[in-house]
């Protein structure tokens, strides 16, 4: 088969969850012997791929509306995969099969919570999308069971991998990375996300500031802020202003030196798809990880966490102040390769399906 993956999102954007994961979605693709065509915007910034697609660089709105759909259409492909936003409008119906990506169901679940672009722009695309695709991928078995509660297309759930990068990460750490925030090996907490309302920032400041003010600590947030104005969380943050340290954006190695020297990683949002942060803390060999009790963490994690509950803040704190985080098992499992098989399975599937449409 030709499979056709929409890549065009990873131009002049910074790298999140998303993005990683379509590059390796892509990687993956590549591993089962079919013919892989990403389509990128302006550059392939991925690999060398002499049959890649490239657009031209155009304005986003006729990208994602115009160009993909007559980019599918001069591909010729079998299958096209959206693994970022959700696919144009218009390109249903043709020759292609549609298979978008589910990362979450937040844009459903937490509306409020979204800037403006995903709620008037992104999320009528995505409706469509569960009505018109042919198939739905998710990236857990949570979301997959979420999924059939919601639509009747096919749900596949490919898994994700954790980036390669992250294998052998004692020769890319460093002690060094540290000094630029005067921090202390064990001395911080680290939390890596987009601070935006779904992630849940104000709580995670809530629960832990006894605790560092006890211990002398800091907090450590990496990511970039997002979109919400909450005058609470603005007091919150002023009031712990020589507590809290902002890196913004670092490089992959300083990434994983704050992971590998933090004293415990921690991630309480409302609401996740899957949580590829704390996988990432795990393998540059964070050994304490503090989650908040919600069914993806609990799937993902099991025992090997400590999970607080989002609804008993005075517990929250206890738990933090007694001290009793959990090491992480030497027998938990960083899912580096999973995707590989389940996308192959997921192939598979949609060859026997079309196999039987032909006859």
């Amino acid at each position: 088969m030709k499979i056709a993956i929409d890549l065009t999102p990873l131009y002049g954007r910074k790298h999140t969850g998303m993005e990683y994961y379509a590059i390796d979605l892509y990687k993956a693709l590549i591993t089962t012997g079919h013919q892989i065509v990403p389509i990128f915007h302006v550059e392939n910034t991925v690999d060398d791929n002499r049959g890649a697609y490239v657009i031209d660089k155009t304005p986003r709105i006729v990208l994602e509306n115009w160009k993909l759909v007559c980019a599918v259409k001069a591909i010729q492909t079998d299958i096209v995969l959206f693994p970022i936003f959700p696919p144009p409008v218009h390109i249903y119906g043709g020759r292609s099969k549609i298979v978008p990506v589910v990362h979450d169901w937040a844009y459903l679940k937490f509306r409020d919570t979204l800037n403006t672009s995903a709620r008037y722009y992104l999320t009528p695309k995505m409706n469509r999308a569960l009505r018109r695709a042919d198939a739905i991928i998710t990236i857990s078995e949570t979301m997959k069971r979420e999924a059939g509660e919601m639509i009747s297309r096919p749900v596949y759930n490919c898994g994700e991998n954790i980036s390669s990068d992250y294998k052998d990460c004692s020769s890319k750490v460093s002690l060094e990375y540290l000094k630029k925030w005067n921090l202390k090996k064990e001395g911080y907490i680290i939390s890596v996300s987009t601070i935006e309302p779904r992630k849940n920032f104000k709580f995670l400041l809530k629960v832990f500031k006894p605790m560092l003010k006890e211990r002398g600590m800091k907090l450590v947030l990496v990511g970039r802020k997002g979109w919400g104005k909450d005058a609470e969380l603005q007091k919150l943050i002023t009031e712990m202003d020589d507590l809290l340290i902002f890196t913004e954006y670092v490089s992959l190695e300083c990434l994983m030196s704050l992971y590998r020297f933090a004293y415990a990683f921690s991630l309480l949002s409302l609401y996740e798809g899957f949580g590829r942060t704390p996988f990432e803390a795990v393998a540059c060999g964070c050994r304490r990880i503090v989650l908040s009790d919600i069914p993806i963490f609990r799937e993902t994690f099991n025992n090997h966490a400590l999970f607080l509950p989002l609804d008993a803040e005075s517990l929250c704190i206890s738990s933090l102040m007694d001290g009793f985080i959990p090491l992480v098992g030497r027998d938990f499992k960083i899912p580096f390769n999973v995707m590989e098989n389940r996308v192959s399975l997921f192939l598979r599937d949609i060859e026997r399906w079309q196999n039987r449409d032909k006859k």
